[in-house]
């Protein structure tokens, strides 16, 4: 199990995060919802070492020091973490970028290779980076973190700048790792792509947990209700303001 204990990020008087814990078990998948500066990313990037915070993290039971560099290369070694933000080198290749990831095995070649053509990046394959459209960084930011077999991985808002196809796709390869056993996490604001996908469902609000449960307990507690219709419910006070306001819009039209 991945596990993050935070016990408090603050950023200023008006914001902060306390007492958030989150498991990634393998088999299963997180899904985290909340609206732009939820907490979302912050909580995530908490999880690698890339914001100071107070807690701790674990993998598979051990508390890891997130300023040793062995540490590191541990959670690095078992969990892949795929940013909201492209973090690649503009000046490569797709081809040349996977190279530099230096494949260790005729396997995990073929495994490149199924991405590729999953993702249709082939045509692309030689081209430089920054001359891609955004949908193609995309991909081979994805598919860079998925060459490796992983236990788990992280995803911070993947369908952005991805089309339907490629979202249908990612949807379908995230079910496969899944029942291949990977723990997987997402981040994510479309709540259609997340609704048949998640086993344990977190929603936060102003860095505040309004949910945390599983499938089967959301299903009891919001019986025969989508994804959004539970979000809302847990945002009630705010989709209340948003009609308070729609019904202004009439007023004003009447006027």
């Amino acid at each position: 199990m991945l596990t993050l204990r935070l016990k408090e990020k603050t950023f200023s008087r008006t914001f902060s995060l306390r007492n958030i814990q989150m498991n990634v078990e393998k088999g299963q998948m997180l899904l985290l919802l909340g609206h732009n500066g939820a907490g979302k990313t912050t909580i995530i990037q908490s999880m690698f070492g890339l914001t100071p915070f107070k807690g701790c993290v674990t993998l598979h039971g051990k508390q890891l020091n997130l300023q040793s560099s062995e540490h590191i290369s541990l959670l690095k070694k078992h969990v892949s973490y795929i940013p909201d933000e492209h973090s690649l080198f503009d000046y490569l290749s797709p081809r040349e970028y996977f190279q530099l990831l230096q494949l260790p095995n005729e396997q995990d070649v073929t495994r490149e290779e199924t991405f590729i053509d999953l993702f249709e990046l082939g045509s692309y394959m030689d081209q430089p980076i920054a001359q891609l459209s955004h949908g193609n960084q995309k991909k081979t930011q994805i598919i860079s973190q998925l060459l490796r077999p992983c236990d788990y991985y992280v995803f911070d808002e993947p369908t952005n700048g991805l089309d339907p196809d490629m979202m249908i796709i990612l949807k379908k390869v995230l079910m496969k790792l899944r029942d291949q056993g990977a723990g997987i996490l997402i981040s994510t604001h479309h709540l259609s792509f997340g609704d048949t996908l998640y086993d344990h469902l977190m929603i936060l609000r102003n860095g505040d947990v309004k949910l945390d449960m599983s499938r089967q307990e959301t299903t009891q507690t919001f019986p025969h209700q989508a994804l959004e219709e539970i979000y809302k419910e847990m945002n009630r006070d705010y989709y209340m303001q948003v009609e308070r306001l729609l019904n202004d819009l009439d007023t004003t039209r009447s006027s």
